[in-house]
């Protein structure tokens, strides 16, 4: 098989019903996925390549900084990373349909077809556009296997996806075209939701203004950080730490990865927000991604308590116009409450 082979195959099954359901992921499984990765280690001039570890795929894969995005795709491991979360999302997909076949829901088997079967052609063929990238940086080839993207969601696409999530892709309420991306916003959500819930800490109470002055997520890290020998983390801190990161081009500028990063950064994660490790004392736990000693969780609560100092200009402006009266004695700014017994965490001892 060469590519002409694959986009024919690609196109054979290009419409959406159950025996083309079937028939790419039977496809898919053994013949697109082995041509990827035979393809691959033609590529780099080797006999083979491997599926990387999660961990691996997403250290080496995961763009979040403008300067990884002009470096990381200059080397092999980047397509290594990148076909490796292809093919575990395609594999969970072709798994996926053999249930579907096995036990096909009738209330809900075109909504299922349209959905898995969408989704499998969408990897697939965004196998050959990685290709293409790695053609083009790491042999110079330029249109050697025709495939091209938009690495820029369209704020409408934006608006299509919250619509999708809120009413359901075939609610009739939301446009029903796949709106892969949208969810990276929610995967950042959570993460950072994850991460204050567990250690109770999201803002400072201004009894002045009677507002809330939120504490960046990035003080939380820095205050994390040297306490990691202390908590224990289901998903290693540091990987954890540079998806979120991943995440904020997306947030900020609607800038795109391939379409299989957000399901496999979300598999990723999944140990971190319901860990199956006994809970000491009550069993199962939700919260068991991420165990501490109480003196741990306190020691971080109590390195935000002391109330920041303001902008130096900003005090100098009060000093001279005299518009604010100066605060003497205890700080206007308030840690918000925590207790121990609601934070989203498991305590060691």
């Amino acid at each position: 098989m060469n590519e002409d082979d694959y986009k024919g195959a690609l196109n054979r099954w290009r419409n959406a019903n159950r025996q083309n359901l079937a028939d790419l992921a039977q496809w898919a499984e053994q013949d697109a996925l082995p041509w990827l990765w035979k393809e691959f280690a033609g590529i780099l001039g080797q006999k083979n390549a491997r599926p990387l570890q999660p961990a691996e795929a997403i250290r080496m894969g995961l763009q979040t900084t403008p300067a990884d995005r002009e470096k990381m795709p200059l080397k092999p491991s980047f397509y290594q990373a990148h076909l490796s979360m292809l093919d575990s999302e395609a594999k969970k997909y072709i798994k996926a349909v053999a249930r579907f076949m096995a036990e096909p829901n009738p209330f809900a088997g075109n909504v299922a077809i349209y959905n898995l079967h969408g989704g499998l052609i969408s990897l697939l063929g965004h196998g050959i556009i990685l290709f293409e990238q790695a053609g083009q940086c790491l042999l110079n080839l330029t249109g050697a296997y025709g495939g091209w993207r938009r690495t820029q969601e369209h704020p409408f696409e934006i608006l299509a996806g919250a619509e999708q999530i809120i009413y359901g892709r075939f609610s009739g309420l939301a446009h029903d075209d796949r709106a892969p991306f949208t969810p990276v916003a929610v995967l950042r959500t959570a993460v950072e939701n994850r991460l204050r819930s567990a250690f109770g800490i999201y803002g400072y109470y201004d009894t002045r203004t009677n507002g809330i002055r939120p504490i960046d997520l990035g003080q939380l890290i820095e205050a994390i950080t040297p306490n990691l020998p202390k908590i224990q983390f289901a998903v290693d801190f540091h990987d954890v730490v540079k998806i979120y990161r991943w995440s904020n081009p997306y947030l900020h500028a609607g800038w795109r990865d391939f379409v299989w990063v957000p399901g496999y950064a979300l598999e990723f994660l999944h140990p971190l927000f319901a860990d199956n490790r006994p809970t000491p004392g009550r069993g199962w736990s939700l919260d068991g991604g991420i165990r501490m000693p109480r003196e741990t969780w306190r020691e971080i609560r109590r390195s935000f308590a002391e109330t920041p100092r303001e902008n130096l200009f900003v005090e100098l402006w009060r000093a001279v116009v005299g518009v604010f009266k100066r605060r003497r004695g205890r700080s206007a700014l308030q840690l918000n409450g925590a207790d121990e017994q609601s934070s989203a965490c498991v305590f060691l001892d």
